[in-house]
């Protein structure tokens, strides 16, 4: 992120992610999978599915495409009146430096609700405290909901819960309703289409070798709709040496 960067523009969503690694085979099969490669804003040849027609599959991962690959740490926000990217930089350089690394342990595709997604399995203690570390400690960047943000949220049911976490945290998946998960598609609602395309993700995503979660991976969006594009890493345990993948958004706001 460049350091200049002092004045965010009005429309631009920021979001905290887990994404594997650039050289990891799960990060080239998540993008593959989807389409879309979100560090290189490059579309990706998705793999041939039986029973399930290219342009069907397409259109069936196009809201986890625009998204990217990623499990949600902390969810799509606008800078609150009076903070900056460089000081949301600044603040995830020091919040990394504090963190260690983490094994996701044996991630398997599994539904979630009507949409398949990666899922863990095995002790998640630490995933969720980290989660929820990111949560409260990046609080203070988020500027607070719009009527507009709270109207699309309450499309989808949300318990008397949900709606408190919403309103506390700009998300109602967090606390004890989180749940670590990277999408795998949109809602499938087709019994025949929707088998078809978990068998093919369960082969597709038999990967032998860890799933690392090493570093926080900053997301931008910017401006409604469009796709989201990975900004920047940033190295657990690593003093001022993130990783940049593309920092072209980031620089635009300078």
């Amino acid at each position: 992120m460049n350091e200049t960067s002092n004045t965010p523009a009005p429309e631009v969503r920021y979001a905290l992610y887990f994404a594997p690694e650039q050289n990891s085979p799960w990060w080239q099969a998540g993008c593959h999978w989807l389409g879309r490669d979100p560090a290189s804003a490059t579309a990706l040849p998705q793999p041939a599915l039986s029973n399930v027609t290219a342009a069907e599959f397409h259109q069936l991962t196009s809201d986890a495409r625009r998204y990217g690959f990623h499990a949600t740490l902390k969810a799509p926000f606008r800078l609150a009146e009076g903070c900056t990217p460089a000081q949301l930089d600044a603040a995830l350089r020091a919040f990394c430096q504090q963190q260690h690394s983490l094994t996701i342990p044996a991630p398997r595709v599994e539904w979630m609700g009507n949409f398949l997604a990666l899922r863990p399995h095995g002790d998640v203690s630490a995933i969720n405290r980290l989660a929820m570390d990111c949560v409260s400690t990046f609080d203070s960047f988020r500027a607070p909901l719009s009527a507009t943000d709270i109207a699309r949220r309450q499309r989808h049911p949300l318990s008397d819960r949900q709606m408190q976490l919403l309103q506390r945290w700009g998300y109602p998946y967090t606390e004890e309703e989180f749940r670590f998960h990277m999408t795998l598609t949109d809602a499938l609602h087709e019994p025949v289409q929707a088998e078809a395309i978990c068998q093919a993700a369960q082969n597709f995503f038999t990967i032998d070798a860890p799933l690392q979660l090493n570093g926080l991976a900053l997301f931008t969006e910017s401006a409604p709709g469009t796709p989201f594009q990975l900004a920047q890493r940033y190295a657990f345990g690593a003093a001022n040496d993130s990783t940049t993948a593309t920092v072209n958004e980031m620089k635009s706001q300078s």
